[in-house]
């Protein structure tokens, strides 16, 4: 199978936020006890956090981290999270239908040190379910304020000197949900986000505060927090999640998420319009992820296969097309509950999700190319206009009937995506070969840079699309390499089934 691709320096789409690529922790399902706070364990460090999964998260370079949820924020109150540890109390978690204890023993200060020590910006949900406008600005100012005032005070003697400095802080979690405490509708939940943002901003007027968004589920959520919130917000969030047993089909789910996007884009660009504003509001897709298999209830120790890892590759090249407006993706969630990493007590396992997140992560360039791809195609379900839930465990769970979820044709089997590192001069493609069987040869015409004769080469594969990584089987991994290159007559051959990320070095023509 032959493709064709043209990557031209002058088509750029946009740049992309040194925070693009995220994930979420939430204390739900074994993802953050014992996850990645377990100081009962042999492989904890002094503050009580795995050190084998500390290092990976390092490796990683999430740009934020979002916490403390998820529907789990709609009851959180922070101040049951810091002090000394022998003092919080165990509590009930009724943030959703399952009934927990929480001990309290991760909270602020904790999480914090999290970010500190993976380098990564905190992103902070407040309690917009049963919490107050008041609440939020004490977190804000126990968080940022440099004063004597007595939250500043309190987070000197809870050893912090030094304010945090949390930028992002998003107003509560899927508000719109009956599964959250604290349902509002889209006029309620207006009069919250403003309210909310007045109190925060006027502790620390230099914080960016998020709004809950809906996506397309209501056309009129995101337009009533929009039109009535305008000059109170920085952003506006979707969540979304995508996949499915068949395997073309999981493709055709990428582009419900583009589908949202394009709506909340669409909205934002009418209301600036309306109002006659030049403020940018950005989009936070603050939860995204592969979840199929399992429902709520359950664990949700899921465990990914390859298919998965090219369904999760495809969803972060196609977030890039959006880098104009889209300013966070959160990948739920970083551990265990629909995790990169799985853990036990003497040992992890990167998924096959992990590998995916590391290359868009860590090599992907600050300016998005548009490139053009020609390859032949497949034929999958359009779930694009189809009812909601589109994401969220259908077959296994919901039963949703699909027998009228229309077709689309010609989906390209190479999935490209193009980027240019402004620093070091690099250009990276990341090519997802969709298809099971055969490789495919492509020729690739670079115009407006010119390419040393040398990759950098790195490739995840395995033996199928459905083989998994587990403890003691890691079928998935990532090759890296070195490889010389006709920069006349640029080609490479993708393997069958999967993610290639080709590094060049380039001058400026």
């Amino acid at each position: 199978m032959k493709a064709h691709i043209i990557i031209d320096g002058t088509k750029i789409i946009g740049k992309k936020r040194p925070v693009f690529f995220g994930s979420f922790i939430e204390h739900v399902h074994q993802c953050l006890y014992p996850g990645i706070f377990d100081p009962c364990s042999d492989l904890a460090d002094e503050n009580g956090f795995r050190k084998d999964v500390l290092e990976e998260i390092k490796k990683l370079k999430p740009g934020t981290i979002r916490w403390p949820g998820g529907n789990f924020s709609s009851w959180y109150h922070w101040k049951d999270g810091i002090g000394p540890k022998n003092q919080r109390q165990t509590k009930i978690s009724y943030a959703d239908d399952i009934i927990r204890e929480e001990s309290n023993l991760f909270g602020t200060d904790d999480y914090i040190k999290l970010c500190n020590q993976t380098r990564t910006e905190p992103y902070i949900t407040v309690n917009a379910g049963d919490g107050t406008a008041k609440e939020a600005a004490e977190w804000v100012e126990y968080c940022n304020y440099n004063g004597n005032t007595y939250y500043a005070d309190l987070r000197k003697q809870n050893g912090n000197v030094q304010p945090f400095g949390v930028k992002y802080w998003e107003i509560g979690n899927e508000t719109y949900g009956d599964w959250q405490i604290g349902t509002k509708n889209a006029i309620e939940y207006s009069k919250t986000v403003i309210e909310f943002s007045k109190a925060m901003k006027r502790i620390d007027p230099t914080i960016k505060v998020i709004a809950v968004g809906m996506g397309k589920h209501d056309p009129d959520w995101d337009r009533i927090i929009l039109n009535n919130a305008w000059d109170y917000i920085d952003g506006i969030s979707v969540h979304i999640y995508i996949g499915r047993h068949e395997y073309f089909d999981s493709f055709g789910q990428i582009l419900t998420i583009a589908d949202h996007l394009r709506k909340i884009e669409d909205d934002i660009i009418k209301i600036a319009e309306q109002k006659q504003s030049k403020k940018n509001i950005s989009i936070a897709l603050s939860e995204w992820g592969i979840w199929y298999r399992r429902g709520h209830k359950d664990d949700l120790d899921e465990v990914y296969n390859l298919k998965d890892a090219l369904v999760f590759a495809g969803a972060m090249n196609l977030m890039l097309k959006f880098c104009r407006t889209l300013e966070f993706t959160h990948q739920s969630m970083l551990v265990n509950c629909l995790g990169l990493i799985r853990t036990k007590a003497d040992g992890i396992v990167k998924q096959t999700i992990y590998y995916p997140f590391l290359l868009f992560a860590n090599h992907t360039g600050d300016i998005v190319l548009a490139p053009d791809v020609w390859s032949e195609g497949f034929s999958c379900k359009d779930y694009r206009y189809f009812p909601w839930p589109t994401f969220d465990v259908g077959k296994d769970n919901y039963q949703i009937d699909e027998s009228k979820v229309p077709q689309m044709h010609n989906i390209p089997y190479l999935d490209v995506s193009a980027t240019f590192n402004s620093a070091t001069d690099e250009l990276c493609i990341i090519a997802v070969n969709r298809n099971t069987e055969e490789a495919i040869e492509t020729s690739i015409d670079v115009r407006g840079y010119q390419c040393e004769n040398k990759a950098s080469l790195l490739v995840v594969d395995g033996p199928d699309v459905y083989a998994i990584n587990d403890f003691g089987k890691d079928n998935i991994h990532m090759q890296q390499f070195e490889e010389k290159l006709e920069t006349q007559n640029l080609k490479w051959c993708f393997p069958a089934h999967s993610i290639t990320a080709l590094k060049i070095k380039t001058k400026r023509v």
